[in-house]
Formats: C-alpha cells, sequence, structure tokens
C-alpha cells in the first residue's frame, strides 16, 4: 500500500515502545491484545508504504523507578532506526525543584526533548506548588512538557497552563475525548480553554481507542478533529499515530487513512506538511 502522503514527510509525533521482558508496564495487563514487545522493526512493518522521517518516542507508562532503564531500552531501539529523533521522558515532577537531579541526568542524552508525567490517578497533583515549580524549570532545559489526561483532568491543567506562561505544553491525543459517549460538548469547552493559552498545542492522535473500537467511523471523529483545527490551527497541530496502542481500535494505516479523509479539502499542502512533519520538528526542536 502506497499512501497519498507519500511526497509529504510525516513526523509521526506519538509512538511507544516496549518489552514486558525487560520492563513491568502495571497497565498492560487489562490489555493483553498489545501485550507484547513492539520494536522499531513492528513499527517499521506497521508503517509500510508510508513516507515517515522521524519518530518521537513517548514514554510508555513503565514502573516509574524503570523511566532510565525505558530510555536505555529506546536507545538500543535507536541504534536500529535513526529515525527515532526525540524522546519524551518520565519525570518525577512532583520532587519539585529537587528534580534538577533527574532533569541532569536525562539532559545528557540529546535525544531527550520532553517529559511526560501523568496525573488522571489526582488531576490536582498538576497544580500543586512542587508539580509547578518543576514544569516551571523545563524551559531551562528546551523541554515541553505532554499531557495525557482525560476530560476529568482538564479543567486542572488549564490552571497548570495558566501558571506556566513560559513552559510549552502538548496536548496528547486532543485529551482523550469521550467520543465513544458522545462527549462533543465538553470537548469543545474544554478545548476552547486550553487552547485560549498560545504555548499549548495538540496532537490528533489516540481518537480511534477513544470511539467504540469496532463500530468508529471518520465522521464520527470529524467534529472533534474539525474543531481542534478551529481552535488551534494548523500551525498548532501535530500528527501522531500513538501505535501500538492505536492497534486496539485499527491499524495505522486505518487511523492515517481516517485522518486524512476529514482533512479532504480543508487545509493547503502548506498546512498539511506543517501538520504531518514540520510543526513536530519545531516544536520539539528535532
Amino acid at each position: 500500500m502506497i499512501h497519498p502522503l507519500t511526497d509529504i514527510p510525516i513526523t509521526d509525533s506519538h509512538v511507544h515502545l516496549w518489552d514486558p521482558q525487560q520492563l513491568e508496564y502495571p497497565w498492560l495487563q487489562e490489555f493483553p491484545y498489545i501485550h507484547r514487545r513492539y520494536t522499531m522493526a513492528d513499527y517499521r512493518q506497521a508503517t509500510e508504504g508510508v513516507n515517515v522521517s522521524s519518530v518521537v518516542f513517548v514514554q510508555a507508562a513503565c514502573r516509574p523507578d524503570q523511566y532510565l532503564r525505558e530510555i536505555d531500552f529506546v536507545m538500543q531501539q535507536a541504534q536500529t532506526d535513526e529515525r527515532i529523533r526525540g524522546i519524551v521522558a518520565y519525570a518525577p515532577l512532583e520532587q519539585g525543584r529537587s528534580v534538577r537531579n533527574v532533569f541532569t541526568l536525562l539532559a545528557a542524552n540529546p535525544l531527550v526533548k520532553g517529559i511526560r508525567r501523568m496525573y488522571d490517578d489526582d488531576p490536582s497533583l498538576c497544580c500543586s506548588s512542587a508539580y509547578l515549580d518543576a514544569v516551571q524549570l523545563l524551559p531551562e532545559y528546551g523541554w515541553s512538557l505532554d499531557i495525557s489526561a482525560k476530560p476529568a483532568s482538564l479543567p486542572a491543567t488549564a490552571k497548570m497552563t495558566a501558571a506556566c506562561p513560559d513552559t510549552v505544553f502538548i496536548l496528547d491525543h486532543l485529551g482523550k475525548p469521550d467520543i465513544k459517549g458522545n462527549g462533543l460538548d465538553a470537548f469543545k469547552r474544554n478545548i476552547d480553554q486550553l487552547a485560549a493559552f498560545p504555548n499549548v498545542y495538540a496532537k490528533l492522535s489516540g481518537l480511534i481507542t477513544e470511539a467504540d473500537p469496532i463500530h468508529w467511523t471518520p465522521t464520527l471523529l470529524a467534529p472533534y478533529i474539525n474543531h481542534a483545527i478551529s481552535c488551534f490551527g494548523y500551525e498548532r497541530l501535530l500528527f501522531g499515530s500513538d501505535w501500538p496502542v492505536v492497534l486496539l481500535a485499527g491499524t495505522y494505516h486505518q487511523w492515517l487513512d481516517a485522518l486524512l479523509t476529514v482533512l479532504t479539502n480543508t487545509g493547503t499542502r502548506k498546512e498539511l506538511a506543517g501538520l504531518f512533519h514540520e510543526n513536530a520538528q519545531r516544536i520539539y526542536r528535532l
């Protein structure tokens, strides 16, 4: 299969790799279908015919004390595939300014471009003084903060972004809207609030797994994608596959084809080149 975007290089801004034989991923116990090893060799097979020129690895929620070993695993993968140009690493931001010790370790690796520390289990965490102190340090390192948060956590997320105007935030999966539950109105309120901050960007990723994994269609996804475009503009949106999590609802090609179906006749070639490649290159400093 040769994809219609062959003339535009793609930077995939959201890829996971993992090996349950090397590291522990407690959340994978709930998803036996993808509870196996995924490497760049698997990614190459999954993306055959797609012009992926660069990849950003995003931490895959292994056990927190194993985060440095996770980076070692990704660096092993980078030796087999030079398209890994960026790493969004885990860091214990709840440590506040003392997290500098961790940042020093991470900064020794030039592929580290950002941090992600999820807080859906306690949304108030991202508004704590310690967490905010750590987030406010990120610009010193040239790093952004990836936000992986469900709708219930987005009001707290907005408070965090307001407190950190110099930090670049990247909202993963458009904030995981409840597409299956017809959560469009709540999605619009949350996205309107976050998009009002000029330092917030968003990924068009992870949407088909938030819809009915069996019966989703591009038509169901369209209102969410189109509203994101109206709020962020093409210049603040990034393409991401969320592979291999995407496999819970479809293949890499199926997600990419669905997105292109929605984008048909909506964006110029320049805008599409930004969304699929140039924005991620710029924002992650690849």
